[in-house]
Protein backbone atom coordinates (compact mmCIF):
# COMPACT_ATOMS: atom_id res chain seq x y z
CA UNK A 1 0.00 0.00 0.00
CA UNK A 2 1.44 3.20 -1.12
CA UNK A 3 1.08 6.72 0.93
CA UNK A 4 1.97 9.89 0.92
CA UNK A 5 4.13 12.64 2.96
CA UNK A 6 0.97 14.01 4.29
CA UNK A 7 0.01 10.76 5.37
CA UNK A 8 3.52 10.27 6.47
CA UNK A 9 3.03 13.48 9.12
CA UNK A 10 -0.21 12.39 10.19
CA UNK A 11 0.55 9.28 11.44
CA UNK A 12 3.90 10.26 12.72
CA UNK A 13 2.52 13.06 14.39
CA UNK A 14 -0.39 10.85 16.24
CA UNK A 15 2.64 8.32 17.50
CA UNK A 16 4.43 11.61 18.54
CA UNK A 17 1.30 13.01 20.85
CA UNK A 18 0.29 9.75 22.13
CA UNK A 19 3.72 8.37 22.62
CA UNK A 20 3.22 5.14 22.33
CA UNK A 21 0.31 3.71 20.53
CA UNK A 22 -1.62 0.76 18.43
CA UNK A 23 -2.59 2.28 14.45
CA UNK A 24 -6.22 2.04 15.62
CA UNK A 25 -5.80 4.52 18.05
CA UNK A 26 -4.31 6.67 15.11
CA UNK A 27 -6.78 6.06 12.85
CA UNK A 28 -9.02 7.19 15.25
CA UNK A 29 -6.94 10.19 15.82
CA UNK A 30 -6.31 10.87 11.84
CA UNK A 31 -9.51 9.82 9.81
CA UNK A 32 -7.17 7.54 8.04
CA UNK A 33 -7.90 4.07 7.48
CA UNK A 34 -6.09 1.76 10.08
CA UNK A 35 -3.94 -0.59 7.11
CA UNK A 36 -2.52 2.49 6.12
CA UNK A 37 -1.81 3.98 9.32
CA UNK A 38 -0.12 0.67 10.03
CA UNK A 39 1.61 0.42 6.71
CA UNK A 40 3.54 4.11 7.34
CA UNK A 41 4.45 2.39 11.03
CA UNK A 42 5.97 -0.59 9.64
CA UNK A 43 7.84 1.72 6.96
CA UNK A 44 8.93 3.85 9.67
CA UNK A 45 9.91 0.71 11.79
CA UNK A 46 12.15 -0.07 8.73
CA UNK A 47 13.25 3.21 8.45
CA UNK A 48 14.54 2.93 12.30
CA UNK A 49 12.21 5.84 13.02
CA UNK A 50 10.29 3.76 15.07
CA UNK A 51 10.38 0.65 17.07
CA UNK A 52 7.03 -2.12 17.51
CA UNK A 53 6.85 -3.13 21.28
CA UNK A 54 4.89 -6.53 21.32
CA UNK A 55 4.73 -9.56 23.81
CA UNK A 56 4.13 -8.11 27.69
CA UNK A 57 1.42 -6.10 28.93
CA UNK A 58 2.54 -3.06 27.06
CA UNK A 59 2.43 -2.92 23.05
CA UNK A 60 2.63 -0.55 20.25
CA UNK A 61 5.14 1.63 17.95
CA UNK A 62 6.79 4.60 19.44
CA UNK A 63 9.03 6.88 17.91
CA UNK A 64 13.02 6.78 17.83
CA UNK A 65 15.10 9.87 17.67
CA UNK A 66 15.19 9.81 13.93
CA UNK A 67 11.89 9.69 13.83
CA UNK A 68 11.07 12.57 16.21
CA UNK A 69 13.46 14.77 14.19
CA UNK A 70 11.32 13.56 10.34
CA UNK A 71 8.40 14.38 12.31
CA UNK A 72 9.81 18.38 13.20
CA UNK A 73 10.85 18.05 9.02
CA UNK A 74 7.53 16.90 8.22
CA UNK A 75 5.83 19.65 10.34
CA UNK A 76 7.55 22.20 8.75
CA UNK A 77 5.82 21.35 5.10
CA UNK A 78 2.51 20.22 6.93
CA UNK A 79 1.50 23.49 9.09
CA UNK A 80 0.10 26.00 8.05
CA UNK A 81 2.40 28.84 7.07
CA UNK A 82 0.20 31.43 9.11
CA UNK A 83 -0.71 29.70 11.58
CA UNK A 84 -2.99 32.19 13.08
CA UNK A 85 -5.98 30.54 13.71
CA UNK A 86 -3.63 27.49 15.73
CA UNK A 87 -2.37 30.49 17.57
CA UNK A 88 -5.45 31.87 18.90
CA UNK A 89 -6.96 28.26 19.32
CA UNK A 90 -4.30 27.76 21.54
CA UNK A 91 -4.52 30.73 23.54
CA UNK A 92 -8.35 30.08 23.60
CA UNK A 93 -7.27 26.67 25.19
CA UNK A 94 -5.31 27.69 28.11
CA UNK A 95 -8.50 29.35 30.13
CA UNK A 96 -10.41 26.09 29.62
CA UNK A 97 -7.42 23.80 30.52
CA UNK A 98 -6.96 25.57 33.80
CA UNK A 99 -10.58 24.76 34.29
CA UNK A 100 -10.83 21.36 33.48
CA UNK A 101 -7.36 20.98 35.66
CA UNK A 102 -9.59 22.43 38.54
CA UNK A 103 -12.47 20.69 38.07
CA UNK A 104 -10.61 17.01 38.01
CA UNK A 105 -8.82 17.87 41.01
CA UNK A 106 -12.53 18.49 42.19
CA UNK A 107 -13.66 15.16 40.93
CA UNK A 108 -10.81 13.44 43.21
CA UNK A 109 -11.16 15.18 45.90
CA UNK A 110 -14.59 16.58 46.61
CA UNK A 111 -17.17 14.31 44.25
CA UNK A 112 -17.09 11.32 46.33
CA UNK A 113 -17.95 9.56 42.77
CA UNK A 114 -20.75 11.87 42.29
CA UNK A 115 -21.15 12.92 38.37
CA UNK A 116 -23.62 15.66 39.15
CA UNK A 117 -20.91 17.13 41.33
CA UNK A 118 -18.81 18.08 38.49
CA UNK A 119 -21.25 17.40 35.80
CA UNK A 120 -22.19 21.21 35.31
CA UNK A 121 -18.86 22.34 34.82
CA UNK A 122 -17.55 19.72 32.75
CA UNK A 123 -20.74 20.27 30.13
CA UNK A 124 -19.58 24.17 29.76
CA UNK A 125 -15.94 23.74 29.85
CA UNK A 126 -17.47 21.23 26.78
CA UNK A 127 -18.96 23.60 24.67
CA UNK A 128 -15.93 26.13 24.88
CA UNK A 129 -13.69 23.16 23.66
CA UNK A 130 -16.10 22.30 20.79
CA UNK A 131 -16.21 26.38 19.84
CA UNK A 132 -12.18 25.93 19.85
CA UNK A 133 -11.65 23.22 17.81
CA UNK A 134 -14.30 24.22 15.14
CA UNK A 135 -11.94 27.11 14.67
CA UNK A 136 -9.00 25.09 14.79
CA UNK A 137 -10.58 22.69 12.42
CA UNK A 138 -10.51 25.55 9.64
CA UNK A 139 -7.07 25.44 9.89
CA UNK A 140 -6.06 21.75 10.24
CA UNK A 141 -8.71 19.95 9.52
CA UNK A 142 -7.97 16.77 11.19
CA UNK A 143 -8.67 18.96 14.86
CA UNK A 144 -12.34 17.66 13.64
CA UNK A 145 -12.26 13.90 15.13
CA UNK A 146 -11.30 15.64 18.54
CA UNK A 147 -15.03 16.43 18.83
CA UNK A 148 -16.75 12.64 18.61
CA UNK A 149 -14.23 11.35 21.07
CA UNK A 150 -14.70 13.73 23.90
CA UNK A 151 -18.76 13.70 22.98
CA UNK A 152 -18.42 9.97 23.51
CA UNK A 153 -16.30 10.15 26.61
CA UNK A 154 -18.80 13.14 27.60
CA UNK A 155 -22.10 10.64 26.96
CA UNK A 156 -20.56 8.13 29.38
CA UNK A 157 -19.75 9.83 32.07
CA UNK A 158 -23.50 11.56 31.86
CA UNK A 159 -24.71 7.79 31.89
CA UNK A 160 -23.05 6.62 35.00
CA UNK A 161 -19.14 5.28 33.63
CA UNK A 162 -17.12 7.44 35.73
CA UNK A 163 -14.20 5.87 34.76
CA UNK A 164 -15.22 7.79 31.17
CA UNK A 165 -14.06 11.22 32.91
CA UNK A 166 -10.31 10.85 34.02
CA UNK A 167 -9.06 6.81 33.47
CA UNK A 168 -5.54 6.79 32.11
CA UNK A 169 -5.22 5.22 29.07
CA UNK A 170 -8.74 4.47 28.54
CA UNK A 171 -10.12 6.89 25.55
CA UNK A 172 -11.63 8.66 28.92
CA UNK A 173 -12.06 12.99 28.34
CA UNK A 174 -8.80 13.72 30.26
CA UNK A 175 -7.15 11.17 27.95
CA UNK A 176 -8.43 13.31 24.61
CA UNK A 177 -8.12 16.21 26.60
CA UNK A 178 -4.26 15.68 27.46
CA UNK A 179 -3.88 14.53 23.51
CA UNK A 180 -5.50 17.78 22.29
CA UNK A 181 -3.05 19.92 24.63
CA UNK A 182 0.01 18.54 23.39
CA UNK A 183 -1.03 18.15 19.71
CA UNK A 184 -1.49 21.95 19.43
CA UNK A 185 1.73 22.57 21.65
CA UNK A 186 3.31 20.36 18.84
CA UNK A 187 1.86 21.73 15.26
CA UNK A 188 3.44 24.91 17.21
CA UNK A 189 6.60 23.99 18.14
CA UNK A 190 6.31 24.96 21.26
CA UNK A 191 7.33 23.33 24.81
CA UNK A 192 5.06 23.22 27.73
CA UNK A 193 5.18 26.48 29.68
CA UNK A 194 3.62 27.87 33.37
CA UNK A 195 1.02 28.99 30.99
CA UNK A 196 -0.25 25.64 30.24
CA UNK A 197 -0.89 24.92 34.36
Amino acid sequence: MTYSETDEFEVLHGLRIKGMTQPAEIAVSTGLDAALVETVLDAAVDQERARKRSGGRVQGYMLTAAGRERHTQLRAAHVPPQPEQLIAAYDAFLAPNHAFKTLTTKWQTEADGDPAVVLPELVAIDSTVGRILADASNAVPRMQFYGPRFAAALDAFQNGDTSALAKPMSGSYHDVWMELHEDLLQLLGRERTDADG
